[in-house]
């Protein structure tokens, strides 16, 4: 019997006296699109955190296709295939998009940290040219692939910052807050690439999102936060329709 793709169980976590996560639990079973919303304050980021490896819970556990690995640092976890986005766009503005792409196909550890300190292309390896120009075809960049970042809209910028997280075909990305700051002319574009990629690589694509209109339309699967644990979880229409969610949240 294959173990579920990620499996929170009890997440607890205090800050001083503040409880930030109050035994959250859920579990993904396979691959899909879940979006993870909640009010603020809700525990969102932080349970966010400790699935990335961030934070250390105080209790409860975090396995990944049935590995546990709560106390896990995130350089483990990425190694194991697990890749996240931030609030903040985190691209190299000076290079090209091309460069940015094959930047996230470096070797880490050691000997990639060595290799990029001296050139931005050796120790690529063989997979990574073709992969860098399929994600920029798959968001509709590949006209700016030889432009520098710097270029770009910010929602343009934020689908490079994800292209730049797929570079490696991750079984678990985290995405934090994609749409946040995106013109809404572009936010069709984000949705379509987010799907166009899901479609083409599978894995779980974890968000936490604030758009309720975007995540809603992307997402198979919410999952609602409130006061540190779940609220509740199942199908965009399940979630619109649920009196709690519209008390604490959607209301």
């Amino acid at each position: 019997m294959t173990a579920p793709l990620l499996e929170v169980e009890g997440v607890e976590r205090r800050f001083g006296g503040v409880r930030a996560l109050a035994g959250a639990s859920f579990t993904v079973g396979g691959d899909g699109i879940v979006g993870l919303i909640g009010p603020n304050g809700a525990g969102k980021t932080t349970l966010f955190d400790t699935i990335a490896g961030r934070q250390v819970p105080d209790a409860g556990r975090i396995r990944l296709s049935g590995q546990d690995v709560t106390r896990w640092p995130p350089q483990r976890r990425a190694a194991l295939g697990l890749q996240r986005t931030f609030q903040e766009c985190r691209v190299m503005p000076g290079w090209t998009l091309r460069e940015n792409l094959l930047f996230a196909a470096r070797p880490r550890g050691l000997a990639g940290a060595l290799a990029a300190a001296f050139t931005r292309r050796d120790r690529l390896p063989g997979w990574a040219p073709a992969r860098a120009e399929a994600l920029l075809r798959l968001a509709t960049l590949e006209a700016y692939a030889d432009a520098p970042a710097s270029v770009l809209s910010f929602g343009q910028r934020r689908m490079v910052e994800i292209a730049a997280a797929l570079m490696t075909r991750p079984r678990w990305l985290l995405l934090d807050e994609p749409a946040a700051g995106i013109n809404p002319g572009l936010l069709d574009a984000l949705s379509r690439f987010l799907r166009a990629a899901h479609e083409e690589g599978g894995g779980l694509f974890l968000i936490v999102e604030h758009n309720m209109e975007f995540i809603m339309g992307l997402a198979a699967r919410i999952v609602v936060m409130h006061g540190g644990a779940v609220l509740e979880d199942g199908a965009p229409e399940v979630v619109r329709a649920s009196p709690r969610v519209v008390e604490a949240y959607l209301g």
